[in-house]
């Protein structure tokens, strides 16, 4: 239960909503109750009446008013249930907002290091179906519950006016409907709704797995393996759904089972009472009406119970990541002097310190014996690195896959820290600096520069916000994409698809160039800047790189000889040893 109260507590900005909802579903089943027992009062007394008055003794009967307080609760009714859906579906849905953008907030520091290692399907899943489970937790379960809590007293307190025995009776069936029948559904149910969030889970990652592996899987004529192995985990959760389903009816018609008990008995006592003349003949059918009524409060709390293992089986595997400690520490008053305290939940890391240290003038690179192995392997990818890059040189780093050239680019970005030596920027270690600000000195190519489904202008936007239409033109013309822009009937608002699938690669690169040009940084990454292109685009791009890169810090990955020409120095990376060529 844990997880459930942690993400409560992110419920409390939007308290006054969900009090709202909760007060409107009150007031709906108090109006509802008392509908259903007027009514029966009412008719019954009607019947009275005119029996009385065959017999020639008129008895006085206030009509109007029973009919006015029915009609008035009828209306009510409709309007309290009309305004209870609205207002707990926009309690909910701000609820779900508030937590989609707290879960961002947690990625953001996991994005360098943590995320990449995640399947893309698996981190969909979690941002998306497992937050959308926990509309129950206040739909389903806090809402039914404070009602069918406030609900039930009332009911027990308004029937003992009329008879204890029938209150005590029509109570205890309340309870077990109402306490007892949840928590045994919900022990009985638990397996199963854990189960179903995994296989959903399981199920959306190699449907998005085989979504994107579409055409490489009908090239390999492997698709109708695939599809057999998602049809198969179809076929288990429909059985999954199955179980689970056949519980929630047994757990209706328990609860209708009670009603229908406490329904019997109340006749019983209360003919007793009318009997004894402790009841009227219209007190009798009020009772009874009541009891029928009452059992809508607890009704909907089995099979929500049932459940409760689901909403909580999400709510855990949201936490698995955002709990998830980042790559990088943030220095400490130990190893930097230029730190001051920040509150957790502010920064990277709990109770930590932020570096304040500003950005120097200067963007000198020194590597001192750096030595680093990801945290799930033995064995060090970088083994006693040093190595001094200048402002304003540029070197290539080139060697096979897997050697430790992209890990390194990774350590000079500061997504890792070295396990043993240190990096310096100007001289300072680069814990000093603020991740955020650090991250201004660099602009980054690689062959996986992301393009996001939106249009040529807001992907350019990314680098720089405030951008001015002449640096947009000045950008767009040394990347080479005027002549291209120009063609397009939409120009810079064509909207270039998921992830760029609406141009070409080499456009695609040619986009994410421009976007460096405006960042326009002082120190340059490039990671296999042109995999994947021909030998014509590949040219123009390192032509264009070369004016760009003229008075900036170039540092280049790769495993081709293509650009090499861009470069004064050229290392090698073998399994993770550096040595100059």
């Amino acid at each position: 239960m844990k997880d459930l109260w942690f993400f409560l507590k992110l419920f409390k900005p939007h308290s006054g909503w969900l009090a709202a909802g909760a007060f409107l579903s009150l007031l709906t089943a108090f109006a509802s109750i008392a509908l259903l027992t007027l009514s029966g009062w009412f008719i019954s007394s009607s019947a009275i009446a005119g029996l009385v008055a065959v017999d020639g003794n008129a008895l006085v009967f206030n009509f109007m008013l029973p009919a006015a307080q029915i009609r008035a609760l009828a209306i009510s009714r409709t309007l309290g249930r009309y305004g209870e859906r609205v207002v707990t579906h926009e309690a909910t849905f701000r609820v779900l907002a508030g937590i989609r953008s707290w879960f961002f907030q947690q990625l953001v520091p996991l994005a360098p290091g943590r995320l990449p290692a995640m399947r893309s399907g698996d981190l969909l899943s979690r941002m998306t179906a497992d937050i959308d489970a926990l509309d129950a937790l206040y739909l389903r379960l806090v809402a039914p519950a404070v009602v069918a809590a406030i609900g039930v007293t009332a009911v027990i307190v308004f029937l003992a006016f009329y008879s204890p025995l029938i209150s005590l009776t029509t109570g205890i069936m309340l309870v077990i409907a109402s306490v007892v029948l949840p928590w045994v559904f919900n022990r009985l149910g638990r397996e199963g709704a854990e189960e179903i969030v995994v296989l959903a889970a399981n199920f959306r990652i190699r449907q998005i797995d085989m979504m994107q592996g579409l055409a490489d899987l009908i090239a390999n004529q492997a698709y109708g393996r695939f599809s057999g192995f998602l049809e198969q985990f179809s076929n288990l959760m429909i059985n999954t759904q199955r179980r689970n389903n056949r519980l929630s009816a047994i757990s209706s018609a328990f609860t209708l089972l009670l009603s229908q008990i406490a329904l019997l008995m109340a006749l019983v006592l209360a003919a007793v009472s009318f009997k004894d003349g402790l009841l009227s003949g219209s007190d009798f059918a009020l009772v009874v009406f009541c009891v029928i009524a009452a059992f809508e409060l607890v009704m909907p709390l089995p099979q929500a119970m049932q459940m409760l293992a689901k909403t909580q089986k999400a709510a855990s595997r949201i936490r698995q990541v955002a709990d998830m400690p980042p790559t990088i520490k943030l220095g400490t008053a130990t190893d930097c002097g230029f730190c001051q305290p920040f509150p957790p939940g502010e920064g990277w890391g709990e109770g930590g310190q932020r570096p304040t240290k500003a950005l120097p003038a200067s963007y000198d690179l020194q590597l001192n014996d750096v030595s680093f192995r990801y945290p799930d392997q033995q064995n060090f990818v970088l083994k006693n690195i040093s190595l001094t890059i200048p402002q304003g040189s540029k070197i290539a780093i080139v060697g096979a896959n897997g050697s430790g050239k992209t890990t390194l680019l990774h350590l000079l970005m500061r997504y890792y820290d070295p396990g043993q030596g240190s990096i310096l920027l100007a001289g300072h270690n680069l814990k000093q600096f603020d991740v955020d600000e650090l991250m201004t000195c660099f602009g980054v190519l690689s062959q996986r520069s992301q393009l996001f489904a939106a249009s040529i202008k807001e992907n350019l936007l990314i680098a720089k916000a405030d951008s001015s239409t002449t640096e947009l033109d000045t950008a767009i013309k040394a990347a080479g994409l005027e002549n291209f822009i120009g063609y397009l009937p939409e120009g810079l608002d064509t909207w270039v698809g998921e992830s760029g699938l609406k141009v070409s690669g080499g456009e695609a690169r040619r986009i994410a160039l421009a976007r460096l040009y405006l960042k326009n940084a002082p120190v340059l990454i490039l990671d296999e800047p042109t995999e994947g292109l021909d030998v014509e685009t590949e040219r123009d791009l390192f032509t264009a790189l070369a004016d760009f890169a003229r008075d900036k810090t170039v540092i280049m990955v790769t495993h081709r000889e293509a650009g090499l020409g861009l470069v004064d120095i050229v290392y090698g990376m073998e399994r993770g040893v550096l040595r100059r060529l």
